[in-house]
């Protein structure tokens, strides 16, 4: 594999790792956001409400990214035309579908949070919303964890 068709292939495996990481850190907020109190909760919270919208665009930019790679690649590889060449053919379906999958949860996420947080602003109960935006999380960090798997394993098939 020549170095141009190495990069275009790394590009969304490089890009998500960094999102991943960082939707961790944000997960992780759960159990950060218990020992807070007072202003630096306030803050903390509006700092979890803004990195949430930032990660939200990010994984659509990751999603995109990945059917970009894919696209570049099979157009540099393959005899494939444009419309063919956007989906991914073999165990790479399984992991694009799984990313189209995965930005429709994440909306559910974001809406969730979003609708959270509108409650909480209006003085209205928002503790059920909350607790399901926290399950909506952990399931979907559970799905994030397989959807890297199976593009590690795509991944090496197509670099062996």
């Amino acid at each position: 594999m020549d170095a141009t068709n190495l990069v275009i292939i790394l590009l969304h495996p490089i890009i998500a790792l960094g999102v991943i990481g960082w939707m961790v850190r944000q997960h992780r907020w759960r159990q950060r956001g218990l020992l807070l109190k007072g202003e630096e909760r306030k803050a903390a919270v509006e700092s979890h409400e803004r990195d949430g919208e930032r990660l939200y665009i990010l994984a659509w930019i990751v999603v995109i990214c990945g059917f970009l790679a894919n696209y570049l690649y099979r157009i540099r590889t393959e005899d494939v035309t444009f419309p063919s060449a956007l989906m991914p053919s073999g165990a790479g379906g399984l992991h694009a579908g799984g990313g189209i999958i995965g930005l429709i949860l994440i909306t559910i996420l974001w809406r969730k949070g979003r609708k959270a947080r509108d409650l909480r602003n209006a003085g209205k109960p928002w503790a059920a919303e909350k607790q399901r935006h926290g399950r909506a999380s952990d399931a979907i960090m559970i799905l994030i964890g397989l959807h890297a798997f199976l593009g590690f394993l795509w991944l090496m098939q197509l670099l062996s």
